[in-house]
């Protein structure tokens, strides 16, 4: 079986939420015997290294780069997809089993003359309708702000148009996956975790006083997140003995100037750390206070797998299927934001509880290679059934 995977980034090395799941997939389909093509279209081009490890699992690489004109603003298409217009003309060898699209942002593939239509599988990563209109409220730069709402209004007529074209969808979130079934049940949709594996399952002695976050330090809605705990959280954190609070992420080379209001005693700051392996083994706990946002926050499944237990607002867990006080602790105010770190923090066990469940859960429920595979065997089945019609 063959199958075309089609990503808006290249997926390793996988250190952000995206490039994990895409990355993650990928594996999983080599492990279950995929011969697998790659397309990428996007701004930055691998390393000779980066390629050379997909190489492990992919048999072929087309690369494309995305073109970003101030014209695409006026196009009707969202200038996330407009910008990779160039996969209409990319090279492929066709006969595919399946095309993955990995996103929205690929749309334009569908129009390569290589590809069929009936074998195209969407992989929501995001409502990115809903998701462009949480950028909007996060930023405080009024051109951004305009930017995102200007995006947030196409996608919601792209993801019309797609419906047209894509009649199967895989969801990154059970919450969006629920709102898309009841919308539109005719479409074959299914709830896909994130790639969980179990060795990746890391324990904790919690001897630190370390609170971690990890995150794109370029996306608005992550410096959101830490501006919010910063300004709430941090100054009655201070009261702990050996408290530090940990941020670590991808700046894009962008100025981390915005952290400069606020006080920053006790506060380490990884700008596109090579690994993210000492800092998750040197926490106590992972606070996800994002305040806006869509889809599943795939950095709190990364925590847990990590060995953290997690603290988060409501936004920073939805769609994960995660459980409050059993396996994490969900606060928006404040006060509460504080006082459930202070009760990890004076309460060990309690903490390695947390932990413990959270991780059985994971255990249980994210498997994705076999989601994944019986999806598939359904669709082979489906497919099988109209031959003989």
């Amino acid at each position: 079986m063959k199958i075309l995977v089609v990503c808006s980034d290249f997926p390793f090395p996988a250190d952000h939420g995206g490039r994990v799941d895409t990355w993650g997939r990928i594996k999983v389909l080599a492990e279950l015997g995929w011969k697998i093509h790659l397309v990428v279209c996007g701004k930055q081009m691998p390393s000779n290294e980066d390629m050379e490890a997909a190489y492990v699992y992919v048999e072929d690489i087309r690369l494309c780069s995305r073109r970003s004109k101030l014209a695409d603003l006026l196009h009707a298409i969202p200038m996330q997809v407009q910008s990779r217009s160039e996969l209409r003309n990319v090279e492929l060898e066709g006969d595919y089993d399946y095309v993955l699209l990995e996103g929205d942002y690929v749309y334009p593939i569908l129009s390569n003359p290589k590809i069929k239509h009936e074998t195209v599988i969407l992989r929501v990563h995001n409502d990115e309708a809903v998701y462009f209109k949480a950028l909007a409220r996060s930023t405080k730069n009024i051109i951004h702000k305009m930017y995102y709402h200007m995006e947030s209004s196409k996608f919601t007529v792209l993801q019309k148009k797609m419906l047209e074209k894509v009649d199967k969808y895989l969801f990154i979130s059970s919450k969006e996956f629920d709102s898309f079934h009841k919308l539109n049940p005719s479409v074959k949709s299914l709830f896909l975790p994130p790639p969980v594996t179990n060795e990746r399952f890391r324990m904790n002695a919690f001897k630190s006083k370390k609170v971690v976050f990890i995150g794109s330090l370029f996306m608005p809605n992550n410096r959101e997140a830490i501006q919010w705990y910063l300004e709430h959280i941090h100054p009655l954190m201070l009261k702990e003995q050996d408290y530090q609070f940990i941020i670590a992420g991808n700046s894009r080379k962008q100025s981390l100037s915005w952290l400069e209001p606020y006080n920053l005693t006790r506060v380490v700051v990884h700008d596109t750390p090579k690994s993210l392996d000492d800092i998750y083994n040197s926490g106590y706990l992972f606070v996800n206070p994002m305040q806006n946002g869509a889809g599943v926050k795939l950095k709190t499944i990364e925590a847990i797998q990590n060995g953290l237990p997690v603290i988060s607002t409501s936004i920073g867990y939805e769609g994960t299927g995660l459980v409050d006080n059993e396996h994490i602790m969900i606060a928006d105010k404040p006060e509460q934001f504080y006082a459930k770190i202070k009760e990890l923090f004076d309460n060990p066990d309690k903490a390695k509880k947390l932990l413990d469940a959270s991780q059985s859960f994971l255990r249980k429920h994210y498997n994705h290679k076999e989601v994944l595979n019986g999806f598939i065997h359904s669709l082979n089945a489906s497919y099988k059934v109209k031959q003989v019609l």
